[in-house]
C-alpha cells in the first residue's frame, strides 16, 4: 500500500471508531436532536474552511510538512472526546477533528504529485479506498472497545487517538518534497487562485462532484429514519447495509477502476458510475424492500466512489503543477458545503414532502450529473477526409 495512502487509512479508522458512537455520547450529555445534528457537521464546516488553507500551503511549503502539520490536533481531538463533560467538550472535539480531516485533499495532491497522467486515477481510486476501509474496520474495532454495555465511550476515544498517532508517525514515510515557490508569508486563503477559476476543465469536474455529494449525502443522512419507517429496519440493519456498501466501493475502486479506466477513460467510467447511482436512488422509489434497498446501497457505494476517484483524477489533470493542493483543498472545501446542505434538505424532504422525496431528487441529481459528463467530456468532432483536403487547396 503507497505510503500517502496508509497515512490516510490509518486517520481515517480513528474516525470510523468515533462516529458511530459519537451522537450517543452527546446524547447522554443532555444533547438535543438539533444539538447532534449540528455536532455532527462540526468538523465539516472546519474542513470548509480550512481545506482551501491547507492545499495552497502545501503547494509553498511542501506536502509532507503541512500533512503532519494537520494530522497533529487529531490525538488532541481524541483527548477531548475521552475526557468530555459538557456538550462545550464534544463541540471543540470535533472542531479539532476538523482540522485535522483537512488534511485528506492534501493526501490526494501528494498522490497527484507522485503519478503519471495514466495511473492518476488508480492513485484516486486508492485514497478513496481508504475511506471504504476505514468505515468497515473503525466500527468493527470500536464495537470492542466500547464494551459490554456500549457506552466506554473513553475507551474508544483512545483507541481512534491510538491510530490518529499513528498516522501521524507514519507521515515519516511521506516523500519530503518541496516548495513549489518561496514563501514570503503565510496568509489565511480560501479562494481558489486564478487558474483554477478560469479553467472549465477544473470547475467543471468540481460541480459534478458537488452535484452527486449533495444527492448521496442526503440519502446517508436520511436511511436510518427511512428504512426504521419503511422496512423497520433497525440500527444493525442499517450498519450491515452499509457495511455491504463500503465492500462494494472497495471492490469497485480496487477492481474495475484499473480495468476500466485504462480502456474507457475516467469520463466513460464516470458516466456509467452515474447510471448506477440513478438505479440505486431510484430502487428507493420503486422497490422498497430489503434485498431491494441492499442491492441500491451497494450501486450507491460503488458509484459515488468511482465517480469521485474519476472526476478528483480528471481534476489533478487539468489543473496546474503548481497548484494541485490548492485544487484539491478548493475541491474539498465545496464538497463539504454540498455534505452539509444534502443533510439539510433530505431531512427537510422526508420529514415535509414524504418518505421517497430524498431519493427522487437524488436520482435525478444523478441524471443530471450523468448529462453533465455526458456534454462536457464528449468526443470532439474530426474533420472529414474531404473537408480537410478541400481546406489544404
Amino acid at each position: 500500500m503507497p505510503a500517502p495512502v496508509l497515512v490516510a487509512l490509518m486517520y481515517l479508522v480513528g474516525l470510523g471508531i468515533v462516529y458511530p458512537f459519537l451522537p450517543f455520547q452527546a446524547l447522554a450529555l443532555g444533547a438535543t436532536p438539533l444539538q447532534v445534528s449540528l455536532l455532527l457537521v462540526t468538523d465539516t464546516t472546519v474542513i470548509l474552511l480550512l481545506a482551501p488553507f491547507w492545499g495552497r500551503l502545501s503547494d509553498q511549503l511542501g506536502r509532507r510538512r503541512v500533512i503532519f502539520l494537520a494530522l497533529s490536533t487529531g490525538p488532541v481531538a481524541c483527548l477531548l472526546l475521552a475526557y468530555a463533560d459538557s456538550l462545550l467538550l464534544l463541540f471543540a472535539a470535533r472542531a479539532c477533528a476538523g482540522i485535522s480531516n483537512a488534511a485528506i485533499p492534501v493526501i490526494q495532491a501528494l498522490v497527484a504529485d507522485s503519478t503519471c497522467t495514466r495511473s492518476r486515477v488508480s492513485g484516486m481510486a486508492n485514497v478513496n479506498s481508504a475511506y471504504g476501509l476505514a468505515f468497515i474496520i473503525g466500527p468493527l474495532i470500536g464495537t470492542v472497545l466500547l464494551g459490554a454495555g456500549g457506552d466506554d465511550y473513553r475507551l474508544a476515544a483512545y483507541g481512534a487517538g491510538a491510530f490518529s498517532l499513528l498516522s501521524i508517525l507514519l507521515t515519516a514515510t511521506l516523500p519530503r518534497g518541496s516548495a513549489r515557490r518561496p514563501v514570503s508569508r503565510v496568509r489565511f486563503v480560501v479562494l481558489p487562485p486564478r487558474s483554477i477559476v478560469a479553467a472549465p476543465l477544473c470547475l467543471a469536474p468540481i460541480a459534478i462532484m458537488a452535484v452527486l455529494s449533495f444527492a448521496y449525502a442526503s440519502m446517508d443522512s436520511t436511511l436510518g429514519m427511512w428504512s426504521s419507517r419503511v422496512l423497520e429496519w433497525d440500527a444493525r440493519d442499517v450498519s450491515l447495509a452499509f457495511t455491504a456498501a463500503g465492500l462494494a466501493a472497495v471492490f469497485s475502486l480496487w477492481v474495475l477502476i484499473p480495468l476500466c479506466c485504462p480502456r474507457f477513460g475516467e469520463a466513460w467510467v464516470t458516466a456509467g458510475a452515474c447510471t448506477a447511482m440513478v438505479l440505486g436512488m431510484a430502487l428507493f422509489v420503486l422497490w422498497p424492500n430489503d434485498v431491494a434497498i441492499t442491492l441500491a446501497l451497494m450501486l450507491l457505494g460503488a458509484g459515488i466512489s468511482v465517480c469521485l476517484s474519476c472526476l478528483q483524477a480528471l481534476l489533478s489533470k487539468a489543473a496546474p503543477d503548481t497548484v494541485q493542493g490548492s485544487a484539491m483543498g478548493f475541491n474539498h472545501a465545496v464538497l463539504s458545503f454540498a455534505r452539509i446542505l444534502g443533510p439539510v434538505w433530505g431531512g427537510f424532504a422526508l420529514g415535509s414532502l414524504g418518505t421517497g422525496w430524498p431519493y427522487l431528487t437524488g436520482a435525478l441529481l444523478a441524471a443530471a450529473a450523468l448529462a453533465m459528463v455526458m456534454w462536457i467530456y464528449r468526443p470532439l468532432p474530426r474533420a472529414l477526409p474531404v473537408q480537410a483536403a478541400l481546406r489544404r487547396e
